[in-house]
């Protein structure tokens, strides 16, 4: 079975930054540990007021699932604090290297 992701992007204002970024902590990284098949959370800057969370599952039913369960979370946590709307989208893994190339189910 192959690994599902789901990689979210949005704008922030710099003024809300170190805020959102906490909420992500102590809301969102949670919740997701608590989804079936979750592997890992990274939330990147990319420059211009624009971030990107990748999330890693071990099926793209899984990121579904996990959709469901951390969209709210969001909305009640961290939404507020964007500059724009965040765009999702999820897939299927093609290439994976390091500690998500293990197969499903084989990391603790």
């Amino acid at each position: 079975m192959a690994m599902g992701v789901s990689v979210v992007t949005y704008t922030i204002d710099d003024a809300n930054a170190a805020e959102l970024n906490e909420k992500v902590r102590e809301h969102l990284v949670p919740a997701a540990r608590s989804a079936s098949g979750y592997r890992g959370f990274a939330l990147f800057d990319l420059g211009e007021d624009k971030r990107m969370a990748v999330l890693l599952f071990d099926s793209l039913a899984d990121v579904g699932a996990a959709q469901a369960l951390l969209t709210p979370v969001g909305r009640d946590h961290t939404y507020a604090l964007m500059s724009g709307p965040a765009i999702g989208a999820a897939g299927t893994v093609l290439v994976a290297d390091g500690v998500f190339e293990a197969e499903a189910g084989t990391l603790s």
